[in-house]
């Protein structure tokens, strides 16, 4: 009799410690702020959408049309009160909470998506912005790229719903594209992390409990038996199952883009590796001219850090090393030769403009900042050359649009606004005016989640003008680059 009570008591606390899976989603009620009829509407579509879709159970609404109707006649804020948002999630059984709202003025509408979790306040993601258009069909497919990008971010496939020993059940089956053969991986969430100033979720840290096999599926369930364990701890509830990527391809029988193991979606920013190799040439004109040129080889490191889904700052650094030899023009040095050490310093704060209002749609970024343009050529007075550096202000934009569903091009373009241009020894002396801009274009390919791989052309170019014009002194780079870009 003791055996039994202990054990219902452990069966309780199991459930009462236990939580919904991310995957177990409902939408809340979206109210446009007038008469609603749009909202409905909306709603009737992102709906069905969901319902069809495999990422995420579908949980009815009929229990919360009972729980709001004694907040009807303001539903709105009580739709954003994390009190009431967690007596919904525990009525319904939903692990997250789809709310979408909408703010109608003439000819345009305001669009904000939320997931919220289980306990009304941990915010999974957010996504807003202003369509020019009243149209129901634009603003739910802008919500519907919302919720593809969300899909990706959870991070889990499915969970541990019951363990015997070895043996577990896990929550999820065919729909989800898990099969018999499958091999998974358990992992138990250690923490959260969230974004200082977007206060959303940004990254889930677990640790790895053990590799298992799936021997038994059906629709919506499956059975697994543990292979080995990473240590010594054995599973619990709610333990995470993650279905490797080579079990997920066997199981789709098309996929229109490799997928990867899962990983999380950073939302912090970006940083970027990249080899360059290419031509560098220094022009002089005036009473002769004369040229040389080489070539050079390189590193960049580009980051980008986002401050909110629209503003960012950025920093990138560049180092080329090279040698230039004789172009044309007579040189007192015979033969010539200078090796040069050049490198590139940014700091850019800009703005990301979002077309359609999603993040990894088409993306058009203005920014500002300063730039460094640091030629360090060895020193050599009687043919003219050392150490030469244009710097000041900086001006430019960013274009980036896809055009396949894991690949897009890219345009940037940069001047300075300002130019200041120095000499390390007195060579041509002060200069009247100069000048600089910078040109780059390429692609790039989503390999993973957080794993951009990309390849472009580049141009740099840097003049100073003396004595009226007379006489001009000019650097110009093109290079092609390849690299990769993490999300993190």
């Amino acid at each position: 009799m003791k055996i039994i009570i202990l054990l219902i008591l452990f069966l309780i606390s199991q459930n009462l410690l236990a939580t919904e899976s991310m995957r177990n989603c409902m939408l809340l009620p979206i109210v446009d702020g007038v008469d609603n009829k749009l909202g409905f509407k909306v709603f009737e579509d992102i709906e069905n959408y969901i319902k069809e879709g495999s990422w995420c159970t579908y949980k009815s609404n009929s229990e919360l049309i009972n729980i709001l109707g004694q907040y009807s006649k303001n539903l709105e804020s009580h739709l954003g009160n994390k009190d009431v948002l967690k007596v919904i999630a525990d009525k319904t059984k939903a692990g997250t909470m789809i709310r979408v709202t909408l703010q109608l003025e003439i000819g345009a509408t305001n669009i904000k998506v939320e997931i919220i979790g289980e306990n009304g306040e941990d915010l999974y993601f957010k996504e807003q912005t202003q369509l020019k258009s009243n149209d129901t069909s634009l603003i739910s497919q802008i919500i519907k790229n919302w919720l593809d990008v969300y899909e990706k971010t959870i991070p889990y496939d499915g969970r541990v719903k019951g363990v015997l020993g070895d043996q577990f059940t896990i929550d999820i089956g065919k729909k989800s594209h898990i099969y018999n053969g499958s091999e998974i991986t358990i992992e138990r969430l250690v923490s959260k992390r969230q974004h200082p100033l977007l206060k959303e979720i940004t990254d889930f840290q677990s640790e790895k409990i053990a590799n298992a096999k799936v021997f038994d599926v059906s629709d919506t369930q499956a059975q697994a038996k543990v292979i080995d364990y990473e240590g010594k701890k054995k599973l619990r509830l709610e333990d995470w199952v993650k279905v490797k990527t080579s079990q997920q391809k066997k199981a789709i029988e098309t996929l229109s883009y490799p997928e990867k193991d899962k990983e999380d979606f950073g939302k912090l920013g970006t940083i970027g590796f990249f080899l360059n190799a290419g031509s560098g040439s220094v022009i002089q004109t005036g009473a002769s001219e004369k040229s040389i040129n080489g070539t050079l080889y390189g590193l960049d490191i580009d980051t980008e850090f986002w401050a909110t889904r629209n503003y960012w700052f950025g920093f990138e650094f560049g180092k080329k090393l090279g040698k230039y030899s004789k172009d044309q023009g007579t040189f007192v040095t015979d033969p010539f030769s200078n090796s040069t050490n050049n490198s590139t310093t940014k700091v850019k704060l800009g703005y990301k403009y979002l077309p359609m209002g999603f993040f990894y749609g088409p993306q058009v970024d203005a920014f500002m900042g300063y730039a460094n343009y640091n030629y360090g050529l060895s020193n050599n007075t009687n043919d003219g050359y050392t150490e030469f550096t244009f710097s000041g202000l900086l001006l430019g934009a960013k274009g980036s649009l896809p055009i396949f569903e894991s690949t897009r091009i890219y345009l940037i373009f940069d001047f300075l606004l300002t130019s200041s241009y120095k000499e390390k020894v007195a060579v041509f002396g002060t200069d009247e005016s100069s000048s600089g801009y910078h040109l780059e274009f390429g692609a790039q390919y989503n390999y993973a989640p957080n794993i951009t791989l990309s390849g472009g052309l580049s141009v740099l170019s840097n003049k100073a003008n003396f004595l009226a014009g007379t006489k001009e002194e000019q650097f110009k780079d093109v290079s092609a680059k390849v690299g990769t870009i993490f999300t993190f």
